[in-house]
């Protein structure tokens, strides 16, 4: 199919519905730095997930593993969140949470065209499943992200004992030994450097 084709048989008003549900996670602030931090200007789920798809993009390139694949399931991780906005975990059963975000998400993918929808439906389902390397370093680096942002509101005077419980420490053997190294050592030179 040509390039000409394609473009005539876009539902441009969908896409264009599509890219607000992207743009609204710029509104949407982090639950857990309000709620448990009392942080004033806390990021936003668009902030949480750029920076955690640099990180993605890094970590995948080094390790040689599916960049873009990864990189489509970070930018897609939250997206339901645009809907149903952040929960923190324990507000709502983690069950109730993959119901509401699924819903969502096929939604939100709705209004792309088929075989994109497809695919990115199948990346969203590898997430939730997390059975596959590309889908358990995604899940890593949400955490490891977070560790990361909680050390930056403690260099900015945030209290370090409650901030503690933000901190991620990587020890899931299922993982490999290559993907740990590579976050334990990540973070620790990240947390060395802001103290």
């Amino acid at each position: 199919m040509t390039t000409a084709i394609v473009l005539s048989s876009l539902n441009y008003r969908l896409l264009a519905n599509f890219f607000n549900f992207v743009m609204e996670l710029k509104t949407i602030r982090r639950s857990g730095w309000i709620n448990k931090v009392k942080i004033k200007n806390p990021e936003s789920v668009a902030d949480h997930t750029y920076v955690m798809s640099a990180m993605v993009m890094i970590f995948c390139d080094i390790l040689g593993m599916k960049t873009e694949r990864a990189m489509k399931m970070a930018i897609l991780h939250d997206l339901g969140e645009s809907i149903i906005g952040d929960y923190e975990p324990n507000v709502i059963s983690s069950n109730e949470k993959r119901i509401k975000e699924t819903e969502a998400i096929d939604h939100i993918l709705d209004h792309l065209p088929p075989q994109i929808r497809k695919e990115y439906a199948d990346i969203w389902k590898e997430y939730l499943e997390n059975e596959t390397g590309t889908s358990r370093l995604v899940h890593n680096v949400d955490r490891f992200e977070m560790a990361f942002q909680a050390k930056m509101y403690e260099s900015q005077g945030y209290p370090s004992n409650i901030l503690r419980q933000f901190y991620y420490y990587p020890n899931d053997e299922k993982d490999g030994n290559d993907v740990i190294q590579l976050l334990k050592h990540t973070r620790d030179a990240f947390f060395q450097s802001k103290c």
